[in-house]
């Protein structure tokens, strides 16, 4: 006999089968709205399906809890969490814990409590309201926080009411709306539905906003905005990884409804003439985790095709971007962009002679410029200038507050040419005894003589004074507000395991840029090295006048003293272990028919 054929047995499966019956009888009625209910809410429509079609502008956290989670992969949120440096991360944390329980009985709950409630997405919008002044409208996910909420909504009507203010309730659309008007007039309305707490500005958003929630709206939402797509789909990241956060706004849109009445109506009318109107939008995402990236950025700039006005101003074209033999291969960040200059200078001159009349765009240049420089602008400087500039951050030592310096490098047309006839033209026009002529490496420079402090008065401790200087390097004007960085672009210029061009992680990171989209010809790309701005932030904290000066801004601000207090309690570990977290990063932007797009990243670096 089998064994589930036993009588015992039997009998023990038929009471089993009893039991199920009566489950299913009593039990299955209440699980399953429950269970449906919770599905509903995990499947709520997303904001960009509830905010009408012509929403102004909006930033979007997807999901906190997936946000909070990825920020703990970064750089930065690995480097919270390592042994060595969590216990000062905690304390500073606790300080400002301690700073917000003055504030904490009339908020009604601890910064720790408050900090929970976001628990899925949230977004903040800007809406059309007719032809009146736009409406703000606040979506928080709070589900199990919703008596959290409670507690801070009965803090806030308390002082509303101690401030004779108001508080009514009407339903709309089956749901409970609560109105809160305070004394000038302004009205805050507030509901919940689904485990999400709504706030807005007026209570004529809610109707359509719940038909949109509802599915019961024939209007179109934002997620069918054409403006609102082109944008998202640049910035959308992988199949694989979406972004934490987004945004996006109707620049022009805005500018007309704020501007529409009144005076502002001037303004308007210098949009199409400024071809203003040819901005359709922008937008962009941030991207936490992404595969190989520790993070990705994007910010796209929609534009009108062909573009007029001010757009046409945006006259970037692509090109080399090769660091240059004089760019150290030390800079913390390094960015160079193609700029069509004579065409800049040109569709600007048109557009100013619209609007002022003919001809009065040479004789403004003519009289605030050429005739002070001794030079023709137009015919002498603009023509000599090649199209690319570049730009690059350098870290000078000692470490002080102000160490990091800038170089810039403009390219020439022909260098020697430019020096005789314009460089050294400029150079005889200023005051005597300001610029003084050196050389450096086999390379002429101008130093521009830096005045001191006045008689009585010093530079304050862990501040340089900049020393100015610039020179024609190769085929570039290079100048910089150190005359140490100049002389240590000369340097490189002599050895070329010096320069940018030949660094490894500058190369790891411009092969990461050929693969994106419109990587092949860039207009401009960017390289940083988050470590060594790291270094920098390290070193300047541990230097002795900052100690010195955070002490004694501490004595009168209870923040600060906990600060310096935490700082004094776990003193900061060795570069190395903070350093091994961070990797390089680079970006790019490109000019095509969409308009310009801009993206940045930084690599995930291998533990």
């Amino acid at each position: 006999m089998a064994p589930w054929q036993h009588s015992s047995l039997g009998g023990f499966v038929n009471r089993q089968s009893w039991l199920a019956r009566c489950l299913n009888l009593v039990v299955l009625p209440l699980v399953i709205p429950l269970g449906l209910a919770s599905l509903a809410r995990a499947e709520r429509v997303v904001a960009p399906k509830l905010l009408p079609e012509g929403t102004l502008g909006y930033v979007r956290i997807a999901d906190t809890q997936d946000l909070v989670a990825k920020f703990k992969e970064t750089a930065t949120g690995r480097m919270f969490q390592d042994e060595n440096i969590a216990p000062l991360v905690k304390q500073l944390y606790g300080s400002v814990e301690e700073q917000f329980k003055q504030i904490e009985d009339r908020v009604g709950l601890p910064l720790s409590e408050l900090l929970k409630i976001p628990q899925g997405e949230v977004c903040v919008a800007v809406v059309p309201m007719g032809e009146g002044m736009p409406g703000i409208l606040l979506l928080v996910d709070v589900k199990d926080k919703i008596l959290s909420v409670n507690k801070l909504f009965e803090k806030g009507e308390a002082l509303l009411v101690e401030n004779g203010g108001t508080k009514t309730s009407e339903v709309i659309s089956d749901v409970k709306v609560n109105i809160y008007a305070g004394q000038g007039g302004t009205n805050v309305i507030q509901f919940e539905k689904d485990g999400t707490v709504v706030i807005c500005s007026s209570k004529d958003l809610v109707k359509p906003l719940l038909a949109a929630w509802n599915g019961n709206s024939e209007e179109k939402s934002l997620a069918d905005n054409v403006k609102f797509n082109s944008i998202m789909s640049r910035c959308s990241g992988s199949k694989d990884e979406r972004p934490q956060i987004t945004w996006y706004v109707d620049p022009v849109e805005i500018a007309r409804k704020v501007l529409a009445n009144g005076s502002g109506s001037l303004a308007l009318a210098f949009f199409k003439p400024l071809g203003l109107d040819g901005v359709k939008g922008a937008g962009g995402s941030i991207t936490m985790g992404a595969g190989e990236f520790d993070g990705v950025t994007h910010f796209h700039l929609l534009l009108d095709n062909p573009r007029g006005g001010v757009v046409e101003l945006l006259a970037m074209g692509s090109g080399d971007t090769t660091p240059e033999a004089w760019m150290p291969n030390d800079v913390t960040t390094y960015m160079t962009i193609n700029w069509r200059f004579e065409d800049m200078y040109k569709n600007g001159g048109k557009l100013w002679d619209s609007l002022q009349g003919e001809g009065d765009f040479k004789n403004v240049v003519k009289s605030r410029l050429s005739d002070n420089l001794g030079l023709d602008v137009e015919t002498e400087i603009v023509p000599a200038l090649d199209g690319r500039i570049t730009y690059a951050q350098w870290v000078q030592k000692p470490i002080v507050v102000n160490s990091q310096v800038n170089i810039v490098g403009v390219k020439l047309k022909d260098a020697k040419v430019f020096q005789t006839s314009v460089l050294e033209k400029l150079i005889a026009k200023a005051p005597p005894d300001t610029i003084e002529k050196k050389a450096f490496g086999g390379v002429a420079y101008w130093a521009v003589k830096t005045q001191p402090p006045p008689e009585g008065r010093e530079l304050p401790a862990g501040f340089r004074l900049p020393t100015p200087a610039f020179a024609i390097i190769g085929d570039y004007l290079v100048g910089s507000d150190s005359t140490a960085a100049l002389q240590h672009c000369i340097t490189a210029t002599s050895d070329a395991t010096r320069g940018l061009a030949g660094d490894l992680e500058y190369k790891l990171i411009a092969g990461k840029i050929k693969r994106q989209v419109g990587g092949d010809a860039p207009g401009m790309v960017t390289f940083s090295r988050p470590e060594e701005a790291l270094r920098f932030m390290y070193e300047l904290a541990r230097a002795d006048t900052t100690k010195k000066g955070l002490e004694n801004a501490a004595e009168n601000n209870p923040f600060l003293k906990n600060v310096n207090k935490a700082l004094n309690d776990n003193p900061l570990p060795s570069f190395s272990v903070l350093a091994k977290y961070f990797a390089p990063g680079g970006g790019m932007m490109v000019s095509d028919e969409t308009g310009i797009h801009y993206m940045t990243f930084t690599l995930k670096r291998k533990q």
